[in-house]
């Protein structure tokens, strides 16, 4: 679950974090930071959704994790002063809440319940990197998309049906697949129950059934 900024974090820690951090605005697929720069702030998206992605080889993309609001993200650079060790993108207009990293480890050093969040956060975080090896070591593209959207699914905290709003594109990055191989693979999934399709989008009403058609 993610570590909401408005909602979970105690009054003091989230008017200092909005107190000393500045807001940014970025654009869909305008880049907050390349991998290789040196961290100098802790990001939080406070509205739209970023993505964290590596390029392996020229023209191609993998997704290593997405974060919408409320979610810190890049937490070990943002510590250790090290370089990001993949680039953000955002997915959508989205606001970033950066945090220079002396007040980030400055909270930290103050409040003990923020180290607390901070550390389940990279848990958090962690599982989701474990997930990503999975699913591209997983042998069908069928298992890969399932293993994503459930993911996904255990993510999100808002109850089902569960509407992903992702583009095809997005998940096929996540999935490793081309993005042929996953529209054909989704309308596969699609045809056999898993999940609905209602205006071009993915509807999970039920994550078993999608857990058993996937094979995931």
């Amino acid at each position: 679950m993610a570590l909401k900024l408005l909602d979970d974090l105690a009054p003091p820690i989230r008017e200092r974090m909005l107190k000393f951090g500045v807001q940014r605005s970025f654009g869909e697929g305008e880049i907050i930071f390349s991998e290789g720069e040196v961290a100098e702030f802790l990001p939080t998206v406070i509205s739209g959704r970023v993505k964290m992605v590596r390029y392996p080889e020229p023209g191609k993309e993998i997704i290593i994790g997405t974060f919408g609001p409320g979610e810190m993200f890049a937490i070990p650079p943002a510590m250790d002063g090290k370089e990001f060790p993949s680039t953000a993108v955002a997915m959508e207009d989205s606001r970033v809440l950066l945090l220079a990293r002396d007040r980030f480890r400055g909270l930290m050093a103050e409040f003990p319940d923020f180290s607390i969040a901070v550390a389940d956060r990279m848990c958090g975080i962690l599982r989701d990197r474990a997930a990503t090896i999975q699913v591209l070591s997983s042998t069908t593209a069928e298992k890969r998309i399932g293993t994503v959207l459930l993911s996904l699914v255990r993510e999100r905290d808002n109850g089902l049906p569960l509407r992903i709003t992702l583009r095809r594109q997005d998940i096929a990055e996540m999935a490793g697949l081309t993005l042929e191989c996953t529209i054909r693979s989704i309308r596969r999934l699609a045809r056999r129950g898993a999940f609905e399709i209602v205006k071009g989008k993915i509807v999970i009403h039920d994550p078993e059934a999608l857990r058993r058609e996937s094979g995931g």
